[in-house]
Parts: C-alpha cells; structure tokens; sequence
C-alpha cells in the first residue's frame, strides 16, 4: 500500500514529496512529465506516467493506494472550463471508488461556491464528485498562493512591480504552498478523520495588497510597487498570450469574484491560520530568488 501523490512537480507537490518520503512510506507519482521531477527523488518514487483526466490510467495507477493526495492542474487551453473540471472529477471518484481508496487529500479553493467564480466553480465540481464515494475525504481550501508572485520575477526584478487585477484595498489571506504541503502530509500519514471533511486555509495574515507589497518590500531589501489592472486588460492579456476565451473567461472570474462585497470564507482560527506571513515568505522564498537573477 502506498500514498499517491497526482502533480507531484507542482506548487505544493515539490514540498510535499520529501515530507513523504521522510516517514518511509512507499510514495507513487502521477505525472506527465517524470523529467521535471527532482533527479534525487524520482529515483525514491515510483512512478506511473499519464494524464490525470485519463480515466483508465489513473484506475490502474491507484490500484494499492492507501491515501491520494489530488490536485486538478488548470488548463489554458479549454474550450469549456466546467467540463474539464468534470473529467477530473469522473476520473478521480472513478478511481477512489473501484479501487476502494480509503483515504483522499483534494486540493479545493477557498473561494465560496455560491459566488460565480469560474476556474474556482469548475474545482468544486470535483469536491462533488469526490463526496458521492465512500471515501474519506478532506478537501483543503487555501487562500492565495504566495507562490502566484513567483511568474512575475522578471518583472519584479527590473521594475519593482507586482500586478493583478484585485483590487489594492482588498483584504487577502495569502497562504504559503509550503504550509499547504504540511497540512496535506499530516492528513495523508495520519489518516486520523472519517467522512468528508473541510478544512480553510487561510495561511499566514489577511493584507491588502498594498500592506502585502509593503511588506515584501522590506523582506527583499527594495522598493516595490503594487500595479492594479482592470479585469478587462487581464483578461485581453490571457488571450494576446494564446489562452482560449472560455479559459480565460474562467481565470478573470476568480478576480471579478475579488471585487464583490463579501468576506474570505469561513472564519480565521489556529486552525485555518499556518506559520508563514507574508515577510517571512519575502525573506525565504522572493528575496533568494530576485538575488539569483
């Protein structure tokens, strides 16, 4: 039996791993492109290579699975974005069920279902889905990747700007994906909950993101800039950069649900709240990495 790991290179995974692999136990990957994976690691896995909305290959690549951590990769390239969301769903409860997986760690979003949200309404689809087996489920709904700054590194570097189409005076519980990976390694090698379960993750603090800027501005040592963009110019960026209309019709929904009157979901306790501020992450993960640049 072994606890199985789907994008095992991504955010959280790259963390995840080798908090897994210190317990001992067995680890599979579920991944695309095995290449991607640390040289050190992948010879510590095993690997089953496909793609995660192939129904038949994560059948047979879950069979012995103890406990399933899930992630439901995007897609820029969807032409309908509910439905891609879907075929992960059918894939996955598909798995869970026939293999009889007892335990599974999905990867949701914080963002309420009874808000139009887009990509973020798609992955609740998968919660759906997952709550019609008999498995144990948790699905950990985190705030805001801190990680989503890292694509703009360039930009950062040359031009000390940060830029999203969220409002600068809206609160945001920025989450650390490290944090995440704790969380999740906890639930999968303790396995301690029964029935379906939901756990928020509201991360380190809530700041807007102009206290957010502030604050990695003094982690990094220099002077950064919040640059706010009308969900219009975002959206228009998507598609100048090859992603399909309804894809990123979906991403600019995730923001347009940003700019309504209503509170980050549920309410902030020591459960919901991880060790990582935004400074802290400044200091670990963005000043190392503006320096190497």
């Amino acid at each position: 039996m072994s606890i199985t790991v789907a994008v095992p290179t991504g955010n959280i995974g790259k963390f995840l791993l080798p908090k897994l692999l210190e317990s001992g136990k067995d680890v599979t990957v579920l991944t695309r492109s095995p290449q991607k994976l640390d040289p050190i690691i992948r010879e510590r896995v095993i690997i089953q290579q496909g793609a995660l909305e192939d129904e038949n290959f994560i059948l047979e690549a879950t069979k012995g699975t103890e406990a399933l951590y899930w992630l439901n990769p995007g897609n820029k390239k969807a032409e309908d974005v509910h439905g891609w969301y879907r075929l992960y769903g059918k894939s996955v409860s598909n798995a869970v069920r026939k293999n009889k997986i007892p335990f599974v760690v999905n990867i949701s979003t914080i963002i309420p279902e009874v808000v139009e949200a887009g990509v973020a309404d798609g992955i609740v689809h998968v919660e759906e889905y997952l709550n019609e087996t008999d498995a144990n489920v948790v699905h950990l709904r985190p705030g805001f990747f801190l990680e989503n700054l890292l694509p703009q590194i360039s930009e950062l570097k040359s031009k000390g700007t940060i830029t999203f189409p969220i409002p600068p005076d809206r609160e945001v519980a920025f989450i650390a994906t490290s944090d995440i990976a704790d969380v999740a390694a906890d639930y999968l090698l303790n396995k301690n909950w029964k029935g379906k379960k939901i756990h928020v993750l509201h991360g380190g603090e809530d700041l807007t993101f102009e206290a957010a800027v502030k604050s990695l501005s003094s982690a990094v040592g220099s002077t950064l800039k919040y640059n706010y963009i009308s969900l219009e110019n975002f959206y228009e960026d998507l598609v100048t950069k090859g992603v399909t209309k309804a894809a990123a019709e979906g991403y600019t929904d995730i923001y347009r649900s940003m700019h309504l009157p209503r509170e980050v979901e549920g309410i902030r306790s020591s459960e919901t709240t991880t060790p990582t501020t935004v400074g802290l992450w400044g200091k670990r993960v963005l000043k190392p990495k503006l320096d190497s640049l």
